[in-house]
């Protein structure tokens, strides 16, 4: 009785250890609350603008949870020693080495991880912003605010690495509108400013004022550079050891214990009293109790007398059996054909992307059309129909599909990358400008999108903006090595090369002037009008044949350029190669009608080639868009005069190809009035006439003499 006593009080005492081990946890917690609510208040916490410092907090629950700690475990020592058997105090030791076992790892590799040199700047990287860039026009300000710390107090701004990459300007670094420090930089300086280096004051409105101190359009490149509160990897690691210590040399104390009570533990049984019931693990029952109960009767009991023999009986007669009767088996029903479902969109998408995986987009474009025309706002639908248009080469019907797209789903990027692919493809660099800017708002730090964009800079002519495109990939994306030769190319002043080489071709300086056009080719080899103004200078200096060449790769990237067709025209015309300077004019002609110049060259074509009334048609045509352009009515005049001249050399000379009206007037008019004058003149005298060349020389000196030899032979 004493013994079942005292089991009771040691109960009892158990049960006013874990009351108190209640109350003393919750008061804590209520402490621990009070305590971050104070600190809270210190560092300016708010709800609007919303401010948590979760430093303060960090900090002030670790110490009250080692505080805890020590109270749990001072508790958890006077459990173990006031329970009444060694089994619970064995099963107590047990648990409480293992969770202090698991609790000290942990802690103890959360503070390895924070004291790691590498932790802190692999953590700032994370937090800090891309590059941007800052266009200040003549004589402009720019400002751009942001707020730090951040809401939670975690990161803050440390400094501001500001770049000027053209022109100059002046930076100011105001901190709830109060000057902090400035810089005045030039290109291609750069500088650092100080925001907060150290550790955050509170929460605040920072700006970047940037002016124009150039007197051109300047561009700046800007990164703020964000840092942690060092807290988090002096104060919250140092804790954590602390912790994982206590737990270390919990689990040392409570060692010795469970050694000790681990045999005692095992046989509880010679210390019951009568009455009590205790589960012993070493009486095995039996498996099969009646099988052995019913072995020891048989041993027991004598074995019965064995049986009297008897006869066997006699075997059986056989009875014959009717066969059953065969009954006619009942026709079976015929099966009912399967019932297809109905398409989907769904369904329609899914079949046709297995197709176009196959590369058979035929098939796929037509399964992507019904599902477009059973839902037309399903989105995968419409997409997979614009890539495939783009795969059968169908650009213009893929890049309406795409904006179709767009304009129901404006944020889809596999659209958006689509469309600006084709649209660079295609070189439509405005419309490719515009939709990599809509790509970038959704994703700012696509490098891929940041290329595209300096591409479609660059080709505008917009290099400043397209070198800071190009840097902002290369941050993002350091290793691509396209991207460091872009922005090398991107530094090289183009505008500035172009115009010295116009210089040098018009003074006649032709070498120096190839020398530039080729540097700048070098760089932007489909720059258009490099290859111009080389085509014209290699005209100049009597080198047709690569001016036609440089005018042939204009053409190849702009079919319709006006100037390159013009200056091709020419060169032709110069060459004798008549049938195709009137092609290109006659391109020229349609594509501007209102050119006159165009007009002008095709009539002197024409008329060369002894068409007179197209000639006429077009040198017409010239003098509409300009009445008063004297050479244009010269011309007029010519073929006017032409057709009034009532010779029978003229008819003659209208014969043969090439002459013309103009041509036949011109040679009478320089004297060649009979046949004689033509058999007798030397085509050095005929290439003489104004419009008559060698080749048509020699054509009218064979055909008169021909014509005069056949008439003496009558």
């Amino acid at each position: 009785m004493l013994a079942y006593q005292d089991r009771l009080q040691g109960t009892d005492r158990l049960l006013r250890i874990r009351r108190i081990r209640k109350a003393a946890f919750a008061g804590l917690l209520a402490l621990t609350v009070v305590l971050i609510a104070a600190r809270l208040g210190s560092e300016g916490a708010s709800l609007k603008p919303f401010f948590l410092p979760v430093n303060g907090i960090i900090e002030v629950s670790l110490i009250m949870g080692l505080v805890a700690t020590f109270v749990g475990l001072y508790l958890r020592d006077l459990e173990i020693k006031n329970a009444q058997r060694d089994s619970q105090r064995y099963l107590m030791a047990k648990y409480s080495m293992t969770r202090a076992f698991r609790t000290a790892g942990f802690s103890l590799g959360i503070a390895v991880v924070l004291l790691l040199a590498v932790t802190p700047s692999a953590a700032s990287t994370l937090f800090s912003d891309p590059p941007q860039v800052v266009s200040l026009r003549l004589n402009g300000t720019e400002t751009v605010s942001f707020t730090s710390p951040d809401a939670l107090g975690v990161s803050f701004v440390t400094h501001a690495v500001v770049t000027v990459t053209v022109g100059a300007a002046t930076i100011t670094v105001l901190k709830n509108s109060v000057t902090v420090s400035s810089a005045s930089l030039a290109a291609p300086d750069s500088g650092t400013l100080d925001v907060e280096p150290t550790m955050w004051d509170a929460l605040a409105n920072w700006s970047l004022v940037f002016r124009n101190d150039a007197n051109a359009p300047t561009y700046v490149r800007f990164v703020l550079q964000k840092g942690l509160v060092s807290t988090l990897f002096s104060t919250v690691p140092f804790l954590l050891f602390l912790y994982g210590a206590a737990q270390l040399g919990w689990w040392v104390g409570l060692r010795p214990i469970r050694e000790r009570t681990r045999a005692s533990s095992l046989s509880v049984a010679p210390g019951l009293e009568s009455g009590e019931r205790v589960y012993d693990p070493n009486a095995m029952p039996s498996p099969n109790p009646g099988l052995q109960s019913e072995m020891a009767f048989n041993f027991a009991a004598a074995p019965p007398p064995p049986p009297p023999r008897t006869a066997p009986p006699p075997p059986p007669v056989p009875v014959a059996v009717a066969a059953p009767a065969v009954r006619a088996e009942a026709p079976r029903p015929v099966p009912r054909p399967p019932v297809r479902q109905p398409e989907t969109p769904a369904s329609l998408v899914m079949k046709g992307d297995a197709l176009a995986s196959a590369s058979a987009h035929d098939a796929a474009l037509g399964l992507y059309d019904e599902a477009v025309r059973l839902d037309p706002t399903f989105v995968p639908a419409i997409l997979g129909r614009a890539t495939t248009l783009a795969r059968l080469n169908r650009r213009p019907e893929a890049i309406e599909t795409y904006k179709q797209l767009l304009s129901k789903d404006a944020k889809n990027l596999d659209a958006l990358r689509g469309l600006g692919r084709m649209l660079a493809d295609d070189r439509r660099w405005r419309e490719c400008l515009e939709a990599v800017d809509g790509l970038l708002r959704v994703r700012p730090n696509e490098a891929p999108a940041l290329e595209m964009r300096g591409d479609a800079l660059a080709n505008l002519g917009r290099r400043p903006e397209a070198l800071a495109a190009y840097e902002g990939a290369a941050a993002i994306d350091p290793a691509n090595g396209n991207l460091h030769q872009k922005i090398e190319e991107a530094r090289v002043d183009v505008p500035s090369l172009l115009s010295r080489a116009l210089i040098a071709s018009a003074n006649g300086n032709y070498p120096a002037a190839l020398n530039l056009f080729d540097d700048i080719l070098e760089v932007d080899p489909s720059n258009v009008n490099a290859l111009i103004g080389k085509a014209v200078a290699y005209r100049r200096s009597g080198k047709p044949q690569e001016a036609l060449n440089c005018l042939d790769l204009v053409l190849g990237v702009q079919a319709n350029n006006a100037s390159a067709l013009l200056n091709r025209g020419n060169i032709l015309l110069e060459e004798g190669d008549l049938e195709g300077a009137l092609d290109s004019f006659d391109r020229l002609t349609q594509l501007y009608p209102g050119d006159e110049d165009a007009w002008a060259a095709q009539g002197e074509v024409l008329g060369k080639m002894g068409r007179d009334d197209d000639a006429m048609r077009a040198y017409t045509e010239a003098l509409k868009l300009s009445p008063g352009d004297e050479g244009i009515q010269r011309h007029i005049l010519e073929l006017e005069a032409a057709r009034t001249a009532p010779t029978e050399v003229l008819d003659e000379l209208r014969k043969i190809k090439g002459v013309g009206q103009a041509r036949a007037k011109a040679l009478v008019d320089a004297g060649f009035t009979t046949p004689d004058d033509f058999a007798k003149a030397s085509a050095k005298d005929l290439v003489a006439v104004r419009g008559i060349t060698r080749k048509i020389a020699e054509d009218l000196v064979e055909h008169f003499k021909a014509a005069i030899a056949e008439t003496a032979s009558r």
